[in-house]
């Protein structure tokens, strides 16, 4: 159980999403404070998730009127995160020490809702906790999905400390290249999302 919980945590360095992008930005952006900030929302969103999918409360989420107005709500919330990236990207990463209380609570509630109202998240979650349940009891299967958790936590934690470190090695221009970069993959994500839910 513990060496099937550290897979599945590193198999989630596999998935790129929006969730992934607005980590690395918000990293580059404002410091590994802020990195800190998303990473502590994306696994609050899915401690939520795994206890709502052992409680039975997925079934609330999985209702198609609920999935619609989820996907609505995340599109729309992704869409303008990109918007801002790819119209005014933030190069001025000297302030990316002096992050306050107030922007890391920002960083921290975007980072919660970009990764828990993605449609896409809960399906990923259904995955890995019936494959617990189908090898292990209930105890070894908390173990488990508590250890895949922890891994994907401390993944994110890397990944924002690595961002924050090569930031002072990238020039200008180039930063905006990849701010807006990050934006447009961010919009793409949002349309997809749009249409997952209109269609």
């Amino acid at each position: 159980m513990i060496i099937s919980g550290i897979l599945l945590g590193l198999s989630t360095l596999l998935f790129l999403g929006p969730v992934l992008f607005y980590l690395l930005k918000s990293s580059m952006e404002s410091g590994f404070k802020a990195g800190v900030a998303v990473a502590s929302g994306i696994i609050l969103g899915d401690i939520i998730c795994v206890i709502l999918v052992l409680s039975g409360g997925k079934y609330i989420i999985e209702s198609e009127a609920s999935q619609i107005w989820v996907a609505l709500f995340a599109g729309i919330l992704v869409l303008s995160i990109g918007l801002k990236y790819i119209l005014k990207p933030d190069l001025n990463t000297e302030k990316k020490m002096k992050a306050s209380r107030k922007s890391l609570l920002l960083y921290f509630t975007n980072g919660f809702l970009v990764n828990f109202v993605n449609p896409f998240v809960l399906p990923v979650w259904l995955g890995f906790v019936a494959y617990n349940q189908a090898k292990y009891d209930e105890t070894e299967t908390l173990i488990s999905l508590t250890i895949t958790l922890a891994i994907i936590f401390s993944t994110d934690l890397l990944k924002a400390f690595y961002a924050h470190k090569v930031i002072g090695l990238i020039r200008p221009a180039r930063l905006r290249i990849i701010f807006r970069l990050f934006g447009v993959i961010m919009v793409l994500f949002a349309i997809r999302l749009l249409i997952y839910a209109l269609f």
